[in-house]
This record gives C-alpha cells, sequence and structure tokens, in this order.
C-alpha cells in the first residue's frame, strides 16, 4: 500500500511537471526572404517619434527564431534587422503587440521593400491592424500620397510655383483627414474604454504628448485611467501614466517655478528669482523653432504695453549654438531679458517645467508661483493684462 502510495505520488507530480512545462509559451518564428543571423527585439517607448529600446538581440537559425514570452510585459514592441545599441535612426521596423503567451510570426518585406510581420495568436495584434487599416481609410491616405508624391516631384525639379499650388490643393484634404482620424480615435478608446487596448490608444494619442497644466486636467486623468482592468493597471504604459501625472502635479498652475539660470547676451548669470515682484513671462524656445518665433510680435506687443507696469519678459534659449541664438534675437529685435541655458542644464529645466513641446510659454507672479500655462498669440497679451491690472 505504501509503495501504490508513493507511485501514484510520483505519476501526481509527473503530471504537474508536464502542465506546468505545457505551460511555458514562446514566440515562434520564420524570415521570408530574409537573410539574417540576428533580429533585434525593441520595446517602443513613443510611436510618434520612433522612441525605441533594445530589448534583445536574438539569434536566427536557418531562417527560424523563437523568443519566450511567459514573462513579457504586454505591450507594443518591433522588430527590426537594425542593431541600434549605438542609438541611431531605426530606419526600417515593423510593429507587433506581444502578450505572454504562444504566437507566431512570419517576417519579409512589402512590394516597398520595407520590412513587414504576418503574426498569429495575439488579440491585441489583430486589433492593432485593424486599427491601423481603419486609420488609413480614415486620413485618406491614398489622396494624400499621391498629393505627396506629386510635391516631391516638384521639389525636385525645383518648382516651387508648382509646389505651392500642390501645397495649396492638399491642405483641405489634410485637415479633413486629421478630423476624421481624430474622431475615429475617439470612438476607438471609448469602445474600448477598460480593456488594455483602450489604455494604449489613450496613451498614445492623448496623453503621451500632451501637457497637463492644472489640478483639474491631472485629477481627470487620473480618474480616467482607474476606470481600465487589473490587465491594464499592470502594464507598463499604466505606471509611466501615473508617473507622468505626478510630474505634472508638480509643475502645473499654482506651484512655485523651478529655478532656472542662464547666461545673458552680456555674458551674465541671470536667474529667474531675480525678477521676484514682477510678473514674468517665462519664453521657452530656441532659433530653429519657426513656431516659437511666431510668437514673437505677440512677445513684444506684450512687452511694450506692460514693462513699466510691474512686469517683464524671460526668454530661456535651448540653442546648442550661442550664434544661432544671438542671431535670432537680432533678426526677431527681442531684447527683453534674454538667457541661454548650459548645456548640461538644458535636460534637468525641460522636466522640472514638463515641458513636451515648443514654445513653452507660461507667467510666473511676484511671489515666484506659476498662473498660467500655454500661452499663445492674443491670449498671451490678454492673460497677462487681466493679471497685471488686476494686481492694481
Amino acid at each position: 500500500m505504501i509503495y501504490k502510495k508513493y507511485l501514484l505520488l510520483g505519476v501526481s507530480l509527473c503530471m504537474l511537471n508536464a502542465c506546468n512545462e505545457s505551460k511555458s509559451v514562446s514566440l515562434e518564428g520564420s524570415l521570408d526572404g530574409i537573410q539574417a543571423d540576428s533580429i533585434y527585439l525593441y520595446q517602443v517607448d513613443n510611436e510618434h517619434y520612433g522612441s525605441v529600446k533594445l530589448i534583445k538581440s536574438i539569434a536566427v537559425t536557418d531562417g527560424r527564431f523563437a523568443y519566450p514570452t511567459d514573462s513579457i510585459q504586454v505591450g507594443l514592441y518591433c522588430f527590426s534587422l537594425q542593431n541600434m545599441e549605438r542609438g541611431e535612426y531605426l530606419q526600417q521596423y515593423a510593429n507587433l503587440f506581444l502578450e505572454p503567451k504562444s504566437m507566431q510570426l512570419t517576417l519579409g518585406k512589402d512590394k516597398y521593400d520595407q520590412l513587414s510581420l504576418h503574426a498569429t495568436g495575439s488579440a491585441l495584434q489583430e486589433q492593432y491592424e485593424a486599427l491601423l487599416e481603419a486609420k488609413y481609410i480614415a486620413g485618406n491616405r491614398t489622396v494624400l500620397d499621391s498629393l505627396d508624391h506629386m510635391f516631391y516631384a516638384a521639389r525636385e525639379k525645383g518648382d516651387r510655383e508648382e509646389m505651392e499650388r500642390i501645397r495649396e490643393v492638399s491642405s483641405p484634404y489634410y485637415e479633413s483627414a486629421s478630423e476624421q482620424t481624430r474622431k475615429l480615435i475617439n470612438e476607438e478608446i471609448a469602445k474600448n474604454k477598460g480593456s488594455y487596448f483602450g489604455l494604449y490608444l489613450y496613451y498614445t494619442y492623448r496623453f503621451q504628448n500632451h501637457t497637463f497644466n492644472t489640478v483639474k486636467e491631472i485629477d481627470e486623468a487620473r480618474n480616467f485611467i482607474g476606470g481600465f482592468d487589473e490587465v491594464s493597471k499592470q502594464s507598463g504604459i499604466y505606471v509611466k501614466m501615473q508617473e507622468g501625472l505626478d510630474k505634472f502635479a508638480k509643475c502645473a498652475t499654482g506651484s512655485v517655478a523651478p529655478a532656472i539660470t542662464g547666461i545673458d547676451l552680456k555674458g551674465n548669470s541671470v536667474s529667474l528669482n531675480d525678477f521676484k515682484g514682477k510678473y514674468v513671462l517665462v519664453d521657452f524656445w530656441f532659433a530653429g523653432c519657426s513656431w516659437c518665433r511666431k510668437e514673437t510680435p505677440y512677445l513684444l506687443k506684450t512687452y511694450n504695453a506692460f514693462k513699466d507696469k510691474g512686469f517683464t519678459i524671460y526668454g530661456v534659449s535651448t540653442d546648442r549654438r550661442e550664434e544661432d541664438w544671438k542671431k535670432a534675437i537680432e533678426e526677431d529685435k527681442s531684447y527683453w531679458n534674454q538667457v541661454l541655458l548650459r548645456k548640461d542644464d538644458v535636460k534637468d529645466v525641460l522636466e522640472s517645467y514638463c515641458i513636451v513641446g515648443f514654445p513653452h510659454i507660461i507667467l510666473v507672479d511676484p511671489e515666484g508661483k506659476i498662473v498660467a500655462k500655454e500661452l499663445r498669440g492674443d491670449d498671451l497679451y490678454n492673460t497677462v493684462k487681466k493679471f497685471v491690472n488686476g494686481a492694481k
């Protein structure tokens, strides 16, 4: 009886181990029409800018490869034949949603000689591919690709008149495509609210390149992502959003403006704190930013109207070359308090002010608190007028 008992226990353990082994899952892949000894798996950080992080170099043997997905963090990844360890631009890649389950993948080239893939085993990948197709239709890419081709052909010939004509003809199509794509994304986010794919859509198209300027906006975002399922809340993008909202809370309106010190046109060190007691319009810009310099007439109008009423402008440039900075100031006649950040300070300053794009213009009150953000055009002048007059 004892022997029989241990025999049954041994059989049970073997069966348990077999079950555990059967749960081991992986991505099984093959190359179609491609010769390579290795392929490279990257995690996609920013789909819009092509920002990726190298995860693994995967060996290819006889055109086949495998990668364990047991502990993979669900999310968007990409495969490439290019090793980007040195930080160069990733020229060819193909995106793929990975999940901790068995998947099959074939990597090949499309008719344009670009890297392409076909994958099975992931419901998220199916949703992603359906979205790309819907975006292509909503964005009217067939027409816009033709217009782009015509524009590039005219540019090759140096025909500026034809380029301008094509630009004018294209404008309504681009505006319509943008509106239709925005509508599609909104519908998809609403349809997938609560699931990981909906969280991915919200992160990619609504959160990632957006600045949350007020406590109200931050609270609304927290409440929205708080309504997603547990799978979503265990994901990397959920963690990134929570961390991002924590960061935005530190530089929202009502918070103290972080310290800034730069070098002025005379080579002197000038700090934002030097202007305590005044309303200060802080303008983050750089010479090559055309959108930044389009704000100069509004800045000049505001400066001339209120410079003698407890107000000034503190221009903060991130230019790498001092000569570019000085030339832009001379061209624009923007002779208010201008400073150039030291190269080692640029990253810290931009992060401390939660800057995700330029221009970034804010208003700081006499006590050093941020009272308005994302100021543009006439709103820039009107906001300063409201606060300066109210201060009286």
